[in-house]
């Protein structure tokens, strides 16, 4: 090999092992919060491309899944799971309706009652419409903490304990693109302490905003 070549190899085999560096800390991490918190609330019609994976003591799945919201109505098609192929759940102001691969519907007053109704599981799914983006659910009490540039790195709200893992910029802003969130139920829910535990993990791999 010619030594300019080799040296050209060299320069792009090691330039494809760089990883990027993190973001710089910010000074004032409770004012990039108040201000992540004013940016991130206008963000409430988008497209999401991801995975879900949910796992209980005595079963789990992954999915795929396409997350559609346009303010107060929010379209999930969520496929792979449950042995249904595809599962569409579309909730706006008058309820939630779910259909699966057979055309079976079911409709509840909200999307969370339904999907557990139909299916056994109990996911946030109101929840989810804000943590996705990286914010506490409005008017609900929740326990915090914050990373160095001033973004959510814990949450503990509403019995779920979700875990920013890793954050991704999508378009304009620095939105999370890991979280893992659990629910340990409670003894006195008539479940042996420690024993029920659900964890639900989301990927993210693509946004669009809408207008």
């Amino acid at each position: 090999m010619r030594p300019v070549a080799g040296l050209v190899l060299l320069v792009a085999f090691i330039a494809g092992c760089v990883t990027p560096l993190p973001p710089a800390p910010v000074a004032d991490i409770d004012a990039a919060w108040q201000a992540r918190q004013i940016e991130l609330r206008r963000i409430t019609a988008w497209q999401v491309w991801g995975r879900l994976a949910l796992r209980a003591p005595d079963q789990g799945w992954h999915a795929s899944l396409r997350w559609d919201r346009d303010g107060e109505k929010v379209r999930l098609d969520i496929t792979g799971p449950l042995g249904r192929g595809h599962l569409q759940l579309v909730q706006d102001s008058q309820g939630a309706e779910l259909r699966d691969a057979d055309q079976h519907v079911w409709r509840a007053e909200n999307s969370e009652v339904l999907l557990y109704r139909a299916t056994g599981w109990a996911l946030p799914l109101n929840g989810l419409n804000f943590w996705v983006v990286g914010l506490p659910v409005p008017g609900s009490v929740s326990t915090q903490r914050l990373d160095a540039q001033g973004r959510l790195k814990r949450l503990e709200q509403s019995g779920w304990d979700i875990q920013f893992l890793e954050y991704t910029r999508f378009g304009a802003h620095d939105l999370p693109s890991k979280l893992f969130i659990t629910r340990r139920n409670s003894p006195e829910k008539g479940h042996a302490a420690g024993q029920d535990i659900l964890e639900v993990r989301l990927s993210i791999e693509r946004w669009t905003f809408k207008p």
